[in-house]
């Protein structure tokens, strides 16, 4: 005969909680422990976090003595996102009670959500005191430095993991923790083979992204964009691959194919601000004014900080001589210490011929400028054509100590 925790469990499947709760009653009041055990353990993992606690609080009550008990229900509270009842429940194990090294890994679980990782470690540490070379241990201390991105110690872990043959534990792909670990601090080479080995055994969307941009840091592009074409086509709503690949064929001169991976790119994810600049780029290198100018301004749409992306604008306007447009766009900045945009300002008003304006903005630009070859050039010949020679004759020698191979600024300075 079913017992009522058997019941309960079927209704939840047949989605009748009026019957679910009838038996739900009837199992506390008439299941033997065993059933009852066994029913909060599938409420827990079905997300019945309430009757799972009730469960477990009147199987505590029967055997006070069972930890494993304290430690479930410290676990239902974590969920619930109780943290002082989690902490009160496992406050109540002994240190000499067998489940304490447990207990010390859910503690530390907690102090890791609170945002204090290093009382995490210590509780870690100190499990592994009580039982030394224990590898779930080692695993679980891994792991925090891992997610805490303490990647070097964090290696040494997982080395010692896999000198042990354990090439997964707990649902977890040490080949690919080590390899992305190594990737993480700049040890490219040393990471692929953890990282093709982890896809051998495994085609994960995680390994398949970290291989492709590893591969990206290598500088080897064609292997990167394979990976990254892969991970593309098994799940394209994976959002990061984007950028990556989208760079890459840029990289390797394919404008077009980069065109509709940003496209689709900002399909999945149109908040994007870095794909729109990416965008904006390449449409500007395709001659797609219009389409440059479009993506830059829902790139400033979306960012607090509007500065760069709108003397990007500026500049993209300043290609089509809108000058007025520009000194709309920037006016903002006209009182402010940002060279780029009074560079920008100086062409617009030039091209607008308010020369005093241009002249002024100019001069602003030109301390933050001074060392960039393109603007002491573009510096230089407006002073030319303003008349004042020895001016231009000082930022144009300037120049040509950036490129000495100028020609036609060497014969500008001779006439």
């Amino acid at each position: 005969m079913n017992s009522y925790s058997q019941k309960m469990l079927d209704a939840i499947k047949e989605n009748d909680l009026v019957e679910a709760q009838l038996a739900f009653e009837n199992a506390l009041r008439e299941d033997q422990p065993e059933f009852l055990v066994e029913l909060g353990e599938q409420l827990f993992a079905l997300g019945f976090l309430e009757e799972a606690q009730e469960v477990f609080e009147q199987l505590v009550t029967l055997f006070p003595e069972e930890a494993s008990l304290l430690i479930t229900l410290a676990e239902i509270a974590i969920e619930n996102d109780e943290l002082e009842t989690a902490f009160n429940y496992l406050e109540k194990i002994a240190k000499d009670d067998p489940s304490y090294v447990e207990s010390l890994l859910v503690t530390a679980d907690i102090y890791q959500i609170m945002g204090v990782p290093e009382v995490s470690e210590k509780k870690i540490k100190e499990a592994q005191k009580l039982m030394p070379g224990e590898p779930v241990l080692d695993l679980a201390l891994a792991e925090l430095l891992f997610v805490n991105d303490k990647f070097l110690e964090a290696i040494r872990l997982y080395e010692q993991l896999l000198n042990q043959d354990l090439e997964q534990m707990a649902h977890i792909d040490l080949y690919d923790r080590l390899g992305t670990s190594l990737s993480m601090i700049g040890e490219f080479e040393e990471a692929i083979p953890y990282l093709e080995k982890s896809l051998e055994e495994e085609q994960t969307d995680h390994v398949l992204f970290r291989l492709g941009v590893t591969y990206i840091q290598l500088g080897e592009r064609e292997k990167a964009i394979t990976y990254l074409e892969q991970l593309r086509l098994l799940n394209p709503t994976y959002e990061t691959l984007y950028l990556p690949l989208a760079s890459a064929l840029l990289d390797e001169n394919q404008h077009l194919e980069a065109e509709k991976v940003m496209a689709e790119g900002l399909a999945q994810n149109p908040y994007s601000v870095d794909l729109y600049h990416l965008a904006s780029d390449n449409a500007f290198r395709l001659g797609k004014q219009a389409d440059a100018e479009e993506y830059m301004r829902k790139a400033i749409s979306l960012e607090e900080d509007k500065e760069f992306s709108m003397i990007k604008l500026a500049n993209l306007l300043l290609v089509e001589e809108r000058f007025e447009e520009v000194v709309d766009t920037l006016s903002e900045f006209a009182s402010q210490d940002q060279p780029q945009a009074h560079w920008s300002l100086a062409k617009a008003y030039n091209g607008l011929e308010d020369f005093k304006q241009a002249g002024l903005h100019y001069e602003k630009a030109f301390e933050g400028l001074k060392e960039e070859p393109e603007f002491l050039k573009d510096y230089g010949i407006y002073l030319r054509e303003e008349g004042q020679n020895d001016q231009a004759q000082l930022v144009l020698e300037a120049y040509l100590l950036h490129v000495p191979g100028d020609t036609e600024v060497y014969d500008l300075l001779e006439r």
